[in-house]
């Protein structure tokens, strides 16, 4: 479970990437249509950017 999310790898790294755009991207489509969800989609989105970006600098 650690390795999942912590990775050792760059490839995991990547993956990590890779799911989470694709994760967002889904559900950004998905609740388009509700603006409150939409921020809040957008806001869950950019804390884990933001998470990603603070784990590089670590």
């Amino acid at each position: 479970m650690v390795e999942l999310l912590l990775p050792r790898t760059d490839g995991g790294v990547l993956v990590q990437v890779v799911v989470a755009v694709v994760l967002f991207t889904g559900l950004g489509f998905a609740v388009r249509r509700n603006r409150d969800l939409v921020v809040f989609v957008s806001g869950l989105a950019t804390i884990t950017a933001a998470w990603f970006a603070l784990r590089t600098v670590h």
